[in-house]
């Protein structure tokens, strides 16, 4: 009788101990429209959760967008499905992502780069001008012109902090150079940003920092045709000229997705509007790219002054000197 009892009360331990083990994290992503396969931040994201997923017992899935209009279905369908934690790209899925998780309060949504204000929530945003400080101390330190220009979309609060931060980082790496600021008005001119690239051309600017949208490609062809230099915002500018393309400043997706999962995992998140900068480790360089075009006594430097800037002696400032 002992002999039966002790079977049965080691079979219900290795019952609660397998149950356990089995137990794990049902993680998905949707992406936005731009879709997968071109190494954009759906990419970025859909390889770190993978990456996470080889140390971590988690379940990971993940639907393409091919319209807007698929948002709401695709984020729906994993909260129907019960996924513990969903991902969304962009403030394009701001919307769906809100609907959805007022829907579903017992889900767990993550929105990157973007915001939505509801308790089960949890926006990723970044320091704008601490990512442009990077591409301006390049900038600055490759220019063999010192003369070096920043190119946005609209002149709003949002694209200035591009300008901001992309000027104090050319003066701090050196004063004398010479900055052009430029706004085309509009995420989708072309040709204005085009003909705004050949203007600079003329003027002897060599490198040029831009965060201008689907515009972008006016500036590349014009870069590309003026021998000009560039300093991009996405990996995917890289395999359109990569030959001018110094380098991309981007989103550290790996350290972000493992930071995040592994609460939740662990059961110590918080859900909250984050936003990151240089002091997270939130940015990096494409680096492959950086090696090939850029010298390695400015990749030196770029530590040296992101050091600096933590330390607090340098500050980001509308007016650098």
């Amino acid at each position: 009788m002992k002999f039966k009892i002790i079977i049965i009360l080691i079979f219900i331990f290795l019952f609660f101990s397998f149950s356990a083990s089995a137990q794990y994290l049902e993680v998905a992503l949707v992406s936005d429209i731009g879709g997968f396969g071109d190494y954009s931040y759906n990419d970025q994201l859909r390889a770190s959760i993978n990456a996470v997923e080889q140390n971590l017992n988690i379940l990971f899935e993940f639907r393409e967008s091919t319209l807007m209009t698929e948002y709401l279905e695709n984020i729906n369908y994993f909260a129907e499905n019960k996924f513990d934690l969903i991902w969304g790209v962009g403030f394009t899925m701001e919307r769906a992502i809100k609907e959805t998780a007022q829907m579903y309060p017992e889900r767990n949504f993550v929105i990157f780069d973007g915001i939505v204000k509801e308790e089960n929530v949890t926006s990723i945003t970044f320091k704008k001008e601490e990512a442009a400080f990077l591409a301006g101390i390049i900038a600055a330190l490759e220019s063999q012109n010192s003369k070096i220009a920043f190119i946005g979309a609209k002149e709003n609060d949002e694209l200035k902090q591009y300008q901001v931060g992309f000027n104090t980082g050319a003066k701090k790496a050196n004063s004398e150079v010479k900055i052009y600021n430029r706004y085309l008005g509009s995420f989708n001119n072309f040709s204005k940003a085009k003909n705004i690239t050949e203007e600079l051309a003329a003027e002897n600017i060599d490198i040029i920092f831009y965060a201008a949208g689907a515009a972008s490609s006016g500036i590349i062809e014009a870069a590309i045709e003026q021998n000009m230099n560039l300093i991009s915002l996405n990996r995917t500018d890289i395999n359109l000229a990569p030959n001018n393309v110094l380098t991309a400043i981007l989103k550290n997706t790996d350290q972000i997705v493992k930071r995040i999962i592994e609460a939740h995992y662990n059961d110590n998140y918080i859900n909250e509007i984050k936003e990151y900068g240089i002091s997270d480790n939130a940015f990096v360089l494409a680096q492959k790219q950086a090696e090939k075009l850029i010298s390695s006594d400015t990749l030196t430097k770029i530590e040296e002054y992101k050091q600096q800037f933590l330390a607090g002696e340098i500050e980001i400032s509308p007016n650098p000197q």
